[in-house]
């Protein structure tokens, strides 16, 4: 049962809450305290995790607060403590409850895992309707998916998405229903803390037009594939939806994506492609150092080198190629494209300007991902020549 709190041992927690997170750095290093938290309509449903990150066995205590403030300013409390013992590289589900809230209801989840010596070693918190920048409203959760499908610097940052953790969408056609399902890959030796979030829009990537929302928290071993949550609806033959698959890490940074366009006409994608292009070549054009400097001796500019092992690879290289060349880039070191042997069976292309690796994904045998790579290698390739550029600009003015 929640118990009423008074004024005093309010602000004590609170007091509390301050230090815990100017001493943040300290936590979760060799223990880490992980709160998966769903919510189901008017409940929200909470499991608290540790996960022991280090080779020797930890004996621990933990202890799992959750703090509510109604309209009316009433504050309540819910507590749950124990102790456990956790083996080297082991996950533990410590405790779960539920409690119900509504929209008007602030409530303050709180995990602590504390050492024998009951320091805090571990800590996670997650805070619902909250006015400040830790709330997690549906309302927040909202505009920020769709700023981030929207914002186009999710293309350029594209060399850290899918590379550790893959986001994908698997689509299941009934009749007039589509499901879809997020699945996530974690293809490190770490297991990470992460966070998803699967939408689907209506028509265009608007907060207006969001149709559903999943959203959660996830712990992903390594090496691990997992589902992680479904959405079926309705599709009428001329009716375009588009789902999106985002995967954060526990800095809000995307990790994984994915976006499946149900219904959109091959005009609507060449245009996309179109405009970006028509973004770089203008980059380019305003450029006023772009072969109009006088250099002294010899220099080889527009140099693709090709270093691959499989079909896939030199299909990537001939797209990469053909952009390349076709947006006259003409960069002035050589680009090389370049395939090694990764994880299994499988391979991995780096795509190099000079000494400096600026773009690597894991090969799959489909023309639209190594066509989607493609575009990100070329956006990356050539932000990397522009940032060159800047950089013998101030060298010179030096």
């Amino acid at each position: 049962m929640f118990l009423c709190l008074n004024q005093k041992t309010i602000i004590f927690f609170v007091i509390i809450l301050f230090a815990f997170s100017a001493k943040a750095q300290l936590y979760n290093t060799e223990v880490e305290a992980k709160l998966q938290v769903n919510q189901d309509n008017d409940y929200i449903n909470i499991k608290g995790i540790a996960i022991n990150k280090t080779q020797t066995t930890k004996n621990l205590s933990y202890k799992l607060s959750v703090f509510k403030t109604d309209e009316q300013q009433n504050k309540s409390k819910n507590e749950q403590s124990g102790q456990f013992t956790l083996d080297s590289n082991q996950q533990n589900d410590l405790s779960t409850t539920s409690i119900n809230f509504d929209q008007k209801t602030k409530v303050i989840i709180l995990l602590l895992v504390f050492d024998t010596n009951k320091n805090i070693i571990g800590k996670d918190r997650v805070v619902f309707n909250d006015d400040g920048q830790n709330s997690i409203n549906k309302v927040e959760v909202l505009k920020d998916i769709a700023a981030k499908v929207e914002d186009t610097s999710i293309k350029i940052n594209a060399q850290l998405i899918n590379n550790e953790v893959e986001a994908k969408i698997q689509t299941n056609q009934q009749n007039d229903f589509t499901t879809i399902k997020g699945t996530a890959f974690n293809k490190t030796e770490i297991t990470k803390s992460l966070i998803y979030k699967l939408v689907v829009f209506n028509k265009d990537e608007s907060l207006n037009n969001i149709e559903e929302l999943k959203n959660e928290r996830f712990i992903l071993s390594a090496n691990q594939k997992i589902d992680l949550s479904s959405i079926s609806f309705k599709l009428d033959e001329n009716e375009k939806k588009i789902a999106v698959l985002l995967i954060y890490d526990l800095d809000n940074n995307i990790i994984g994506q994915d976006r499946v366009v149900f219904n959109e006409s091959l005009n609507e994608e060449e245009e996309k492609k179109k405009r970006i292009l028509e973004k770089l070549k203008q980059e380019q054009e305003q450029s006023q150092d772009i072969n109009t400097e006088v250099r002294d001796g010899l220099e080889l500019k527009g140099i693709v080198v090709e270093d691959t092992k499989t079909k896939p690879g030199r299909d990537f290289y001939k797209l990469f190629y053909s952009l390349y060349t076709q947006n006259n880039i003409n960069g002035n070191q050589v680009v090389t494209i370049k395939e090694i042997l990764a994880i299994g069976r499988n391979t991995k292309i780096e795509v190099i300007v000079g000494d400096d690796k600026i773009f690597s994904f894991f090969v799959r045998p489909s023309t639209e991902y190594l066509t989607k790579m493609n575009d990100y290698a070329i956006i990356n390739v050539y932000k990397h020549f522009k940032n060159l550029e800047k950089e013998s600009k101030t060298v010179k003015r030096y």
